[in-house]
């Protein structure tokens, strides 16, 4: 009975030593499996962010590309616009400035005041006029 008895014990033990065996080797199965298994994974993320990187600076530029050429379409149109009005605002404002310019003359002339024209016309006949004084002047010198 003894016997009987202790070959059950020892097959138990040894059933327990093979299950930890088993255990061990599908452990260190799966840590083989993670690290080839893992690579395999990380080679394969880091294609696909190349090629995602390379997809989206294409992007990127054919959208900066659009954009330019929106915006100097548009730049065109407006300044196509703009130009016209620009131009007819400038005549008008020189044609109000020469009116306002007469008008404000006349009020002064009708007071009396001289115009920049009589002023420079004065200017040039004060200036003949020096220039005589001096050369009689020295005439009257020698």
């Amino acid at each position: 009975m003894r016997t009987q008895s202790k070959t059950k014990k020892i097959s138990k033990v040894v059933q327990a030593n093979e299950a930890s065996r088993k255990f061990v080797l599908a452990s260190l199965g799966a840590v083989s499996l993670v690290q080839k298994q893992g690579q395999k994974a990380i080679d394969a993320l880091v294609a696909e962010g190349e090629g995602f990187q390379s997809r989206t600076r294409k992007f990127v530029k054919t959208a900066n590309n659009d954009a330019r050429k929106f915006s100097t379409s548009v730049r065109k149109q407006i300044t196509s616009y703009i130009n016209p009005i620009r131009s007819k605002a400038l005549k008008n404002v020189e044609t109000v400035e020469n009116v306002i310019g007469e008008r404000v003359g006349a009020v002064l002339g009708r007071f009396g005041v001289p115009s920049k024209g009589d002023v420079q016309e004065l200017l040039a006949r004060v200036a003949e006029l020096n220039k005589e004084i001096k050369g009689g002047a020295r005439r009257a010198a020698r």
